[in-house]
């Protein structure tokens, strides 16, 4: 029997210039069995609200940008809700997609950004949404509407995603197969920790503690009134790389949270690491680790016995990880405070 599922989509967008478009978006994601979820941003307590809005996108399977004329509702970060909404998304792995209206400029005024800057951070944002998601331009509530019913069913083929099933329905319980097999893969991988606990003793000679290691990322420069994608690199060592992690991970948790922690700590210091380059920057956004700097420092923490991979998963299917015993001494070593 065919399981009927259905696939939840988040879409972002700036309040109230866009909701007669969000509607003309809404039509053809309900033709096709999603679910649109999101939340209007633009009040004095939104910041209040995001936890809310992040346990809404984690939910999700797919998550979709509607941008037109505005970059929207400053949040005390200094980005818009829109954006931040998106930063979050990405750190999650969710599939982005981004419908882009064509030509601002010619918007009613009272759906654009009233100031240049306004404007300069709305341009922006959009140069960031192209290089880093699948983008589609637009230029009415009609082509819009073409648009989604054409380009959705692509996304949900390249990028498939769990989706919900009803509770009851064939296919929502596990079958006694199913609990078997799960449990043949947690007996596999203790077998496979255990292995690599004792082998640990020998790696005596592997980077730890004040040792150093330049850790590649990228992010957005702003110099003057221009955003320029940059790759940059920082230095930390393993003491400080691990003292990010090690408080989020006395409970299981995703990798993305994970990476966040550590793009958190090196926006602190991004601007200086970019001087050189950009000797006018005045700010540094949106950092984003490096895939490959990324797995290094996971691997490298996994095989100090630091960090261990647990039989869990987040949402997504993605693995979740905890700290193992002696990454909770060391944790504790090196973060307490001293009489």
């Amino acid at each position: 029997m065919t399981v009927d599922k259905r696939y939840q989509v988040y879409i972002s967008t700036t309040y109230p210039d866009m909701q007669s478009a969000r509607q003309a978006l809404m039509l053809p994601l309900l033709d096709l069995g999603l679910m649109p979820m999101g939340m209007d941003m633009h009040s004095g307590e939104s910041h209040n609200l995001m936890p809310v809005v992040q346990r809404m996108i984690d939910d999700s399977d797919y998550f979709v940008i509607l941008l037109g004329g505005r970059y929207g509702t400053l949040s005390p970060l200094g980005l818009s809700y829109t954006h931040r909404e998106y930063i979050f998304a990405a750190t999650k792995r969710k599939p982005v997609v981004s419908f882009i209206h064509d030509d601002p400029l010619n918007l009613p005024d009272d759906v654009r950004e009233p100031t240049r800057e306004g404007q300069v951070r709305r341009d922006d944002f959009a140069r960031l949404l192209e290089n880093k998601t699948l983008s589609f331009r637009w230029r009415d509530e009609s082509d819009l509407r073409e648009r989604v019913a054409r380009v959705m069913p692509d996304v949900m083929r390249q990028y498939p995603a769990p989706g919900w099933v009803q509770a009851g329905s064939a296919g929502a319980a596990d079958d006694a197969g199913s609990r078997a097999l799960r449990r043949r893969v947690e007996e596999l991988e203790k077998e496979r920790e255990e292995l690599l606990a004792a082998q640990r003793g020998a790696l005596r000679n592997l980077a730890r503690g004040t040792d150093r290691v330049a850790l590649d990322y990228s992010c957005n420069v702003y110099e003057g009134g221009d955003c320029k994608v940059a790759m940059a690199s920082c230095e930390l060592d393993w003491n400080r790389i691990f003292a990010c992690v090690a408080p989020l991970m006395l409970n299981p948790v995703s990798e993305p949270v994970m990476q966040k922690a550590l793009e958190d700590y090196i926006a602190r210091q991004a601007l200086d690491n970019v001087t050189a380059d950009f000797p006018k920057a005045h700010a540094v956004r949106n950092v984003v680790l490096a895939g490959h700097a990324f797995n290094q420092v996971k691997v490298q923490l996994r095989t100090l016995g630091l960090i261990t991979r647990t039989s869990e998963t987040d949402s997504r299917g993605l693995p979740l990880w905890r700290l193992t015993a002696q990454g909770d001494a060391a944790m504790s070593q090196a973060m307490a405070r001293r009489r």
